[in-house]
């Protein structure tokens, strides 16, 4: 389980969790959704359940439009990411995995067209908001770890001080066609001292539902 480990918020369709046919053709739309983005731009639904080969009717069945798709494939790529931590112990039941924001970066990378579509589009608001709920919960976490946290010090606005930062230096690198593989090492050197800088975004944590509500 990745970054968000819950279902999908209140405002998207999902079909039916408990099919496992439902699922299928669930994941079959995103991984085209994904592969249409990388070979012709901005696809439509008509292109959508072609390439996946699904019907028409069982496309809204989980999606209300093609924007819902951008946010649900972001979803599905933060829900993978769960990189390996070579310090755990393997056999510790529940055993989180601990990951950079090098580790992090270097994931969106893999899934740029994605994160183009998604984040740097004029429906980004959806995809934005579902990140950036996510990034919060996971740093307010690492602050309430740090025990170098200076006494006073607000949690909650710290955190979103911090991802704001993230998120604007991820969207400028998304517009301008930068290398984000380098972000992440960029983002840690400019945490505070006192912050922990590696092992910053453990998984499995929660998104509370209601956070990610669209924003308009």
């Amino acid at each position: 389980m990745g970054l968000t480990g819950i279902p999908p918020a209140a405002f998207m369709r999902e079909g039916d969790p408990t099919d496992p046919r439902s699922m299928r053709t669930r994941s079959q739309l995103l991984a085209a959704y994904e592969q249409l983005l990388a070979s012709s731009g901005s696809p439509t639904v008509a292109d959508l359940v072609r390439t996946a080969g699904v019907s028409r009717s069982s496309f809204y069945t989980h999606f209300a439009g093609i924007e819902e798709v951008g946010v649900a494939a972001l979803r599905s790529i933060l829900d993978s990411f769960d990189p390996i931590d070579d310090e755990r112990d393997p056999g510790a039941p529940g055993a989180p995995a601990a990951a950079s924001f090098q580790d992090l970066f270097d994931h969106l990378a893999a899934h740029r067209d994605l994160c183009v579509a998604v984040l740097v589009s004029d429906e980004q608001m959806p995809a934005l908001a579902e990140l950036h709920a996510a990034l919060v919960t996971h740093v307010t976490t690492a602050i309430e770890r740090s025990p170098a946290m200076p006494a006073g010090f607000d949690v909650e606005r710290g955190a979103r001080f911090l991802v704001g930062g993230i998120l604007s230096l991820l969207h400028e690198d998304l517009q301008t066609g930068a290398d984000i593989d380098g972000t992440g090492a960029i983002v840690s050197a400019m945490l505070p001292e006192w912050l922990a800088r590696d092992n910053l975004l453990d998984a499995p944590l929660s998104v509370a539902p209601s956070s990610l509500a669209p924003t308009r």
